[in-house]
């Protein structure tokens, strides 16, 4: 990635020190260093004209700007003009393009480093803290008599009773660690065995586990992830350098 530190130090010396000093004191000094970083770095990036109108379309859509009157009285109070609407609306996919650019070699690698972390599973639970309600809910599960959902409705004192029971799709890496390697093992549809963990019994069934993959949306979300470390870094520098140049005598 192209070093902008000396740009943007010069940018920043056609400000007033007192400008300065107010958006630091304020705590924004950091998200108006980082703003001036993505406009800078993606400057000369220009996204397809159909993406940037779909991104108004939604935009007029979500905001319920039903026609063009209504758009213009939306921008009149916000004191923007639409050019500058159309500038912040296309930045996600400048950034996007960006991230390919200058990250999409290195996304395959990001993504064998974290999918474990990626992976997911859909899955039945209940808990309760007695060993022997936990030995009696899950033997009528295994015999079929009745439903993980009814169960857990009625007897789980977690917070999956208010789910009857159901938990996900979510990250197999945020359950509890004596979960996660029942999840990426178990057979799907089978009753598990109650298991200790802390101060619960816990049964639990594997619904679906979805193992993540290294596709084209995949390469740009990791791309996007090593591209938002590369703008946090950076931005911390760039704003070390303002406040290092304006403490000097």
């Amino acid at each position: 990635m192209k070093n902008y530190n000396s740009i943007l130090i010069s940018h920043l010396k056609g400000h007033d020190i007192n400008t300065i000093e107010l958006l630091r004191h304020l705590n924004l000094l950091g998200p108006f260093v980082k703003r001036l970083l993505i406009e800078e770095s993606t400057k000369e990036i220009t996204p397809p004209a159909e993406l940037t109108q779909q991104a108004l379309t939604n935009h007029c859509q979500q905001n319920q700007l039903r026609n063009e009157e209504a758009l213009n009285h939306w921008l009149s109070e916000r004191c923007i003009s639409k050019d500058e609407l159309l500038l912040q609306l296309s930045l996600p996919i400048k950034l996007s393009k960006l991230a390919l650019d200058s990250f999409g070699a290195k996304a395959e690698a990001r993504f064998l480093q974290r999918k474990e972390e990626l992976d997911q599973a859909t899955y039945s639970l209940l808990r309760v803290k007695d060993s022997g309600i936990a030995h009696e809910l899950y033997l009528q599960l295994e015999a079929g008599e009745t439903s993980f959902e009814k169960l857990a409705t009625n007897y789980s004192e977690g917070p999956e009773q208010r789910s009857g029971g159901r938990v996900g799709p979510a990250p197999i890496s945020r359950a509890h660690p004596q979960l996660q390697q029942l999840l990426r093992t178990a057979p799907i549809g089978v009753v598990l065995e109650p298991l200790a963990i802390e101060q619960w019994w816990v049964v639990a069934r594997l619904e679906e586990r979805m193992e993540a993959s290294f596709d084209d949306a995949m390469r740009q979300r990791m791309a996007s992830e090593l591209l938002e470390q590369w703008i946090t870094t950076e931005t911390n520098h760039l704003v070390k350098a303002v406040c290092n140049r304006e403490n000097a005598p």
